[in-house]
């Protein structure tokens, strides 16, 4: 049996930093674009539907709310890269990134559109609909690397 030997830990070790740190990537490197008006407008029609944020377009421009959803991805990012020497900092990571992904889940149902109106609508998804279906997946990660960040903060006592 290899359970809890060298052996079986490399391949969980190794599945474990791709998806730490390419969950990072990804925080990281749509953060980084929020910074631009492209991707700005990019997601504001999500936000402009949501009831959860429409009213933040009433406070400030569509690309100040790009630079501090940027700000907040990037900052989410950090704290769950920190994973290895701050337990605690990845554990704040990994809630800010599962309340993220929940979000964004919601624009499922807030976003006209997501659905494709000429395939006969819902449960036929437009584009946007699939882009924001990956988000199930990213939840879950995001989850994960919480209850590993938990985990490592407990151990560290």
């Amino acid at each position: 049996m290899l359970m809890g030997t060298p052996i079986q830990d490399q391949p969980t070790r190794v599945a474990g930093y791709i998806a730490r740190y390419g969950l990072v990537a990804v925080l990281a490197w749509f953060g980084a674009m929020k910074f631009t008006s492209y991707e700005a407008q990019g997601i504001s029609h999500w936000v402009a539907n949501s009831p959860l944020m429409s009213w933040t377009y009433q406070i400030i421009s569509v690309d100040a709310f790009g630079r501090l959803n940027g700000t907040v991805e990037l900052i989410t990012a950090t704290l769950l890269a920190l994973k290895p020497w701050l337990p605690k900092a990845a554990v704040v990571g990994g809630i800010f990134a599962s309340l993220f992904f929940v979000t964004t889940l919601s624009f499922m149902v807030t976003t006209p559109g997501t659905g494709e109106a000429s395939a006969g609508g819902f449960p036929v998804l437009s584009a946007d609909g699939e882009f924001l279906m990956k988000d199930i997946a990213l939840l879950g990660l995001a989850l994960w690397l919480l209850a590993d960040a938990i985990e490592a903060a407990r151990a560290q006592r």
